[in-house]
């Protein structure tokens, strides 16, 4: 599985893209607007289970099973936009749209990484599924917590993070510079 780096820089890059279409934030916590915080957590959300694989100690019992599959993200979105949407009094469907894209895109970047795959589609299927592509080393928790194969997952998702945050700036500007063939 990716590291939380990965699936927080993804929640950020959700965050940057629906950030003009939120309402104005209130809060801000060590500056960062609330919204950010909220969405990199909704990023992560599907990684509760590790909470009981620590406790049993038993990873493969507990971690990536039913909370990581895209149809479970649908009520857990619809609970989480109908709270958002009381507390902004904002769109439900904006809500909806980012608590979705969020929780599903942490299961499809763990399917791009997971040796033993993801029960993308429980509880229609307890199949699990595996992308032909890897793009994440990621997490080897087999390996212990501390091996130095860990290394190599945070090096390379610190890059994914980067780039993806260098593509975000890249278009930012692209979209607030003037088009100079019409300034002419």
């Amino acid at each position: 599985m990716p590291s939380p780096i990965a699936h927080l820089g993804a929640g950020y890059a959700i965050y940057r893209y629906y950030k003009h279409r939120l309402p104005e934030p209130q809060v801000q916590v060590w500056k960062l607007p609330v919204q950010v915080i909220l969405i990199m957590g909704l990023s992560l959300l599907p990684d509760l289970d590790v909470i009981a694989a620590i406790l049993f100690k038993d990873m493969q019992k507990y971690h990536n099973h039913i909370s990581h599959s895209l149809l479970f993200g649908i009520p857990v979105a619809l609970l989480i936009a109908a709270i958002l949407r009381q507390i902004y009094r904002f769109k439900f469907w904006m809500w909806f749209l980012i608590c979705l894209i969020s929780y599903d895109l942490h299961i499809l970047m763990d399917a791009l990484t997971a040796e033993r795959g993801v029960m993308m589609f429980w509880p229609l299927s307890q199949d699990r599924f595996v992308s032909p592509i890897r793009i994440f080393y990621g997490l080897r928790w087999g390996l212990g917590w501390f091996s130095i194969w860990h290394l190599w997952t945070i090096f390379t998702e610190s890059v994914f993070v980067l780039v993806l945050i260098a593509v975000i700036n890249y278009f930012d500007r692209q979209k607030n510079r003037p088009n100079t063939i019409l300034s002419q």
